[in-house]
């Protein structure tokens, strides 16, 4: 049995490394050039993959996202009808956060950044555009660089340790042995990602709340 949880243990260490940079758009596959709404969509298609449904629903990032996100503030307008690099980047970033936060979450998180664009009214369009798209860059960069530092391994494999610890020669554990770990390491990461949650939750009600609050008032 031990055999058995040792080759799952191998296999979902492969999982880790074959999920960590998935959903990762790296800043030099970013194109320099802007872009339509159609190769915003062919780009993330290319990049993130589509999901199973119709046409519409398995697009990574499709038109209608785009617009509603547009409407909802969590996205700049184009400037005509084209892209930048930094609207790339904030949907690159929208993308991952919107399977765990709301859309309101969301927005509140994204605030600073579109506080701080209102309040350089008096550049120039160019100079306000070029120093905007450097600011989400460096953002981005920060936090792709902060993500490399994850050890998700070391952590699974600590947990991994405690429970076959915890389980060795229990005599009351009847399921198979191996099953019962693996439910009691899905149990514990179900609740990390909820308490994980409920803390960026908090920290986004805590301290962003006040700057969405501020940008809304007239």
């Amino acid at each position: 049995m031990e055999d058995s949880l040792f080759m799952i243990q191998r296999q979902i260490m492969q999982y880790v490394d074959d999920i960590k940079h998935h959903d990762d758009i790296k800043p030099e596959e970013i194109p320099e050039y802007r872009l339509y709404i159609s190769q915003l969509e062919e780009f993330f298609d290319k990049k993130l993959g589509k999901a199973a449904g119709d046409e519409e629903e398995k697009k990574a990032i499709s038109k209608t996202m785009i617009q509603n996100y547009i409407k909802e503030g969590l996205l700049m307008p184009p400037n005509g009808k084209c892209y930048n690099r930094g609207h790339v980047i904030l949907l690159a970033l929208i993308y991952n956060l919107k399977s765990i936060l709301t859309i309101k979450d969301i927005k509140k998180l994204l605030s600073p950044i579109f506080s701080t664009e209102s309040q350089e009214e008096n550049r120039e369009e160019n100079e306000e555009d070029d120093e905007s798209i450097k600011r989400i860059e460096y953002l981005y960069n920060t936090y792709l660089e902060l993500k490399q530092k994850d050890s998700y391994k070391e952590l699974l494999t600590n947990k991994l340790d405690a429970i076959y610890d915890y389980l060795n020669d229990k005599p009351e554990i009847t399921e198979p042995w191996y099953t019962a770990h693996l439910l009691l390491l899905v149990l514990i990461l179900i609740e990390q990602a909820n308490v994980r949650k409920k803390i960026a939750e908090y920290i986004i009600n805590q301290h962003f709340s006040l700057i969405f609050d501020q940008d809304k008032e007239p």
